[in-house]
């Protein structure tokens, strides 16, 4: 079974600029990290020197349920690309 083209079933991803999205997309994801790390650390350093408000809480709640989403697609999109593709054979 051939490997079904992105452009062929209505993505918005076409073949020939599918690696400048990722490239773009893991650029974009080096940059934030790096900039949010810090801070990151800085609230895990203080976990027990504050509380946090229910709003805070809540707004931390869907950060992590919001990245871990973006994260569970990206590892279903890897995991799609090392899968073996079989070729139909012409007739």
């Amino acid at each position: 079974m051939s490997k079904v083209r992105a452009s062929n079933v209505g993505f918005c991803v076409v073949d020939s600029n599918a690696d400048v999205i990722a490239d773009n997309l893991v650029h974009r994801i080096r940059e934030a990290a790096g900039e949010m790390e810090s801070q990151v650390n800085r609230l895990y350093r203080g976990r027990e020197a504050y509380d946090l408000t229910e709003g805070a809480k809540q707004d931390l709640e869907k950060a992590i349920e919001r990245l871990t989403y973006m994260a569970k697609t990206l590892r279903e999109v890897k995991a799609e690309q090392t899968k073996v593709v079989y070729l139909q054979a012409a007739e």
